[in-house]
């Protein structure tokens, strides 16, 4: 859950450590943490609207079908103001242990009022078109 005394700079970090204890943590932890209207795109691949559309992108991502959880290791974080621009590696880490995913992106998330209201991801999309 998110507390509205949070910073934006806070309010992402949370939203990312909730990912790598489980799938179903990562998908309460956006259901919690984004806007109702909220716009998530992925840049070149996908845009939706709302927690429901951005957790059927996930439904749809292969990974996610053996995926125990994610782990994001925030290689920078920096905040302007309610703007949160993150470099990070998320890792896709199935119930073996093994990884099935390890992608470099660069995000940028919006907050207001402890909620994410725009959040946008750029990374190498090559790997996902086939």
């Amino acid at each position: 859950m998110i507390e509205n005394n949070m910073t934006p700079e806070q309010v992402v970090r949370r939203f990312f450590e909730r990912w790598s204890v489980s799938v179903d943590e990562i998908y309460q932890s956006v259901r919690d943490t984004m806007a109702p209207d909220a716009v998530w795109e992925n840049v070149g691949l996908s845009r939706t609207v709302g927690p429901d559309e951005a957790l059927g992108v996930f439904d749809a991502f292969e990974q996610m079908k053996t995926a125990h959880h994610i782990d994001v290791e925030l290689l920078a974080i920096a905040s302007s103001g309610n703007t949160v621009l993150t470099e990070r590696r998320d890792i896709i880490v199935n119930g073996d242990g093994a990884v099935s995913l390890n992608i470099q992106v660069m995000g940028a998330f919006e907050i207001r009022d402890g909620k994410i209201v725009a959040w946008r991801d750029y990374f190498d999309t090559a790997q996902f078109i086939s």
